[in-house]
């Protein structure tokens, strides 16, 4: 398990480009489900001042 870890002497560079990666991911996902929302909330709102008198 330590040999895994220790990613043959390189893991200096490794672990942190993982968890650079992970956060990228984590972020993209949080910003698509947020922007997702508010264009939902936007289509509503125009969908209810068409549908007024």
């Amino acid at each position: 398990m330590m040999r895994f870890l220790d990613m043959g002497g390189y893991y200096p560079w490794v672990w942190p480009a993982y968890a650079v990666t992970f956060g990228v991911m984590g972020l993209n996902i949080y910003w698509a489900k947020r922007l997702r929302e508010r264009a939902r909330r936007a289509a509503l709102r125009r969908l209810q001042t068409q549908e007024e008198p």
